[in-house]
């Protein structure tokens, strides 16, 4: 995967994890595997709440996904100051 970039610096994998852990409590999702691929990471889990609760569901995540995650995070925070 090409990571994303913010600004100059490549973003650290443990800031794609950190804004894919709250992709994942967002979606509800718990067993969660996740894939790196050239186009981005694949994530994979079982669902616990709502209509589709006990499916598995899979989602794709381009790098564009990921920055536009990584922006609202840093958003977030900006907020909580």
């Amino acid at each position: 995967m090409r990571r994303p970039k913010r600004g100059e610096h490549v973003v650290s994998y443990s800031e794609i994890l950190r804004v894919i852990g709250q992709y994942v409590e967002r979606a509800h999702l718990t067993e969660v595997r996740v894939l790196e691929t050239d186009e981005g990471l694949i994530l994979q889990g079982l669902v616990t709440q709502g209509e589709r609760s006990g499916e598995r569901d899979t989602y794709q995540l381009t790098t564009d996904d990921l920055r536009a995650l990584i922006e609202d995070a840093q958003a977030m925070r900006g907020k909580r100051m």
